[in-house]
């Protein structure tokens, strides 16, 4: 029998986000909404690293969710000015490298 799914660690070295693709891909943030599959999908020492946003995207989450959940609920634009005032850029000059 062929083996379609692959192993955790297959995975990890295939498609997780380990700290030598991060250095290869230069200056970037790593983002990740959350929850996540420490080991598997991203390296615990990325996750934590000084690259990462992930802890601040998870914590502000809610602040972006909701107002689009508003408009897509038929809200109006106009009354959902709140999701701009949500700051654009957690750390000036890097841009983002990863949604997961």
């Amino acid at each position: 029998m062929t083996r379609i799914q692959p192993s955790a660690r297959e995975y990890n070295r295939v498609f997780g986000i380990t700290r030598r693709k991060v250095r290869a891909a230069g200056r970037h943030l790593i983002l990740h909404p959350g929850p996540m599959n420490r080991g598997v999908e991203i390296d615990s020492d990325v996750a934590d690293g000084p690259h990462s946003v992930i802890l601040e995207q998870v914590t502000n989450g809610v602040r972006f969710e909701w107002p689009v959940l508003y408009l897509l609920a038929g809200g109006k634009p106009e009354l959902a000015e709140a999701a701009k005032a949500v700051r654009r850029d957690a750390r000036p000059g890097m841009k983002p490298l990863l949604l997961l």
